[in-house]
């Protein structure tokens, strides 16, 4: 994730991942659309594309939500482009964000291995 936003693609990238969080939060009535946290947002450096990376907290509904997303999709695009003074908005490409479920696998291995060490070491 980015800390500071240097170039213009970064600023948009910032304000579109707050303006979104907002609009599902407070526009998007869709009850699939629920526990989701938008984690990044990347767009092209021409801007015509925002990545947007998601997840839900619950896993078995993740596939509910990405249909909801597909849905409100151009909802979501309409409400940004009342609050942006570029000439475009960007296409908007819902991406669901595995590094999450990664991390939590490489954690719960690296847990066993030292747990698995720690148990060679006591015998």
């Amino acid at each position: 994730m980015r800390k500071y936003s240097h170039n213009r693609s970064d600023r948009i990238a910032d304000q579109i991942q707050k303006d979104v969080v907002a609009i599902l939060r407070f526009k998007v009535k869709d009850p699939r659309i629920d526990w989701i946290t938008i984690n990044d947002v990347e767009v092209t450096d021409d801007n015509s594309v925002a990545r947007i990376y998601w997840t839900v907290l619950n896993e078995a509904k993740r596939a509910d939500t990405e249909k909801a997303l597909e849905v409100a999709r151009g909802f979501i695009r309409s409400e940004l482009s009342k609050g942006f003074k570029t000439y475009t908005i960007p296409q908007l490409k819902f991406i669901y964000d595995e590094s999450l479920a990664r991390g939590s696998k490489i954690l719960s291995i690296l847990n066993e291995v030292k747990k698995d060490f720690s148990d060679d070491e006591t015998e």
